[in-house]
This record gives C-alpha cells, sequence and structure tokens, in this order.
C-alpha cells in the first residue's frame, strides 16, 4: 500500500513527534519505511494550512 501524503500544520517539535510516531507505527506492520518530508518554514505565518484551504475554498477550479 501507498499513501499519497498528507499535511501537518504546528510547531516543529509536534509535527516531528506526530513523524515519528508515524514511523513506529508503519515499523510495526513492514520490512521497510520510506517517507519524504518537506517543509515550509516562513517567519511569522501561523496555521499556515488552514489558511491555504480558505484561499483554495474562494478560488474554485475552472473546468
Amino acid at each position: 500500500m501507498r499513501a499519497q501524503g498528507c499535511a501537518l500544520s504546528g510547531e516543529w517539535d509536534e509535527v516531528m513527534d506526530v513523524v515519528k510516531r508515524a514511523v513506529q507505527a508503519v515499523e510495526a506492520r513492514a520490512p521497510r519505511v520510506s517517507f519524504i518530508l518537506k517543509a515550509d518554514i516562513r517567519p511569522g505565518v501561523k496555521d499556515g494550512i488552514t489558511s491555504k484551504v480558505e484561499t483554495v475554498e474562494r478560488h474554485p477550479a475552472q473546468g
């Protein structure tokens, strides 16, 4: 099974704890764990995921 991805938002230590626990959960069931971590760190930006969702909802896709 291959996951498509997810987004986390929060303080560094909180987010890394979630990543660590997710890896441990997969390790318990699989012989190999691989993941890619992408970070978007911008000083002064708080709750960036929520604002991103709000922006997308204001501008629906044209099709």
